[in-house]
């Protein structure tokens, strides 16, 4: 497989020239501060050997997509290695909003360093993202760099806003499957966008296909999510590690789960009841899948993954090993079961 391949040479890559930037940065006496970032990025304190570091999918989609318009990817390592920190300041920021206690098999950094050290550790991985960013100079001209820089920016404003929907989603009643759209269009797709259309910016491109590629990445992105909403109620629980129909259980405002209460007042009455026992909750996935609403997310997800693939196509007609690469990384994220 041509994307197994290159991810063995390009994923280490992405992890030195991760590291490799973190220690350019002088802690000067605030160690633990650096010690709390190395951890966080799976660097540090012996991972159990569940434990993972990450995929390092975002930068990896930077890298394909450059090379695949035929430019040398590491010309683009350092945006590369921006949009991985961004991912990760995000990451410790969202476990410190979910209360989550472990992430990739270990403890989550606020769960281990507390709250007011993870912000602080997230704020400085958001402020060394930027500098990143900023060294595109080593490799492109100037307005390459300040239109990389500007649309990072406005793609982290982005994603604040669909963070703080997906928030206030907890304690609205109101939820719409607009609303809810709009929240992923910037929790899931926005950094995606970003990331794909980055490739085109750094191998100067056009602007059409650069808004080209970041269509791509958001249809890929929303697709992504949907595909997760789906996971979470009728996904394998073998697969997923999560108990059946995990979402319902939770009253999580997944896409499933708002169609079914707009579209499906027996399955309302129930999501209101205070306690829901696993026989209930198994009946509440049966009537999504009665009164059509599976079949409607899945073809909603459809439409998007189908969208992805042929602007794909329409940008690369005529494939290289790189553009190849990312058709079969699209095909697997697309496809998974977990």
């Amino acid at each position: 497989m041509t994307l197994e391949k290159l991810q063995t040479i390009l994923v280490p890559q992405i992890e030195d020239a991760l590291k490799e930037f973190i220690q350019t940065i002088d802690f000067r006496s605030s160690v633990e501060l650096g010690h709390m970032l190395r951890y966080h990025m799976g660097w540090e304190d012996n991972l159990p050997a569940k434990a993972s570091k990450g995929k390092r999918l975002r930068p990896l989609i930077v890298l394909l997509t450059t090379g695949a318009f035929g430019d040398y990817p590491t010309k683009a390592m350092a945006a590369a290695v921006a949009v991985e920190l961004l991912h990760n300041f995000t990451l410790i920021h969202d476990d410190i909003e979910d209360q989550s206690p472990m992430r990739h098999s270990r403890p989550t950094l606020w769960h281990r360093y507390g709250t007011a050290q993870a912000i602080n550790a997230g704020d400085a991985l958001f402020s060394i993202a930027q500098l990143s960013m900023l060294d595109l100079a080593k490799t492109c001209n100037q307005y390459v760099v300040l239109d990389a820089t500007r649309a990072f920016n406005e793609m982290c404003l982005h994603l604040t806003q669909g963070q703080s929907l997906d928030i206030s989603f907890e304690t609205r009643p109101d939820v719409t499957v607009e609303a809810y759209k709009d929240m992923i269009a910037g929790k899931t797709a926005a950094l995606i966008a970003y990331t794909s259309g980055l490739g085109a910016l750094i191998s100067g491109q056009t602007a059409t296909e650069y808004q080209k590629l970041s269509e791509f990445g958001r249809c890929l992105g929303l697709a992504f999510q949907i595909q997760d909403d789906i996971l979470g109620i009728w996904g394998n629980p073998k697969l997923t590690g999560k108990s059946a129909a995990s979402d319902i259980l939770t009253r999580k405002k997944t896409l499933p789960n708002l169609f079914g209460l707009a579209q499906c007042s027996e399955f309302r009455v129930f999501w209101e009841k205070e306690a829901l026992s696993q026989d209930e909750v198994n009946q509440m996935a049966e009537l999504l899948e009665q009164c059509g609403v599976r079949e409607q997310v899945e073809s909603e997800a459809g439409s998007l993954t189908e969208q992805a693939f042929n602007t794909l196509e329409c940008v690369f007609p005529k494939p290289n090993e790189y553009s190849e690469a990312l058709f079969e990384l699209t095909q697997l994220l697309l496809n998974r079961k977990a």
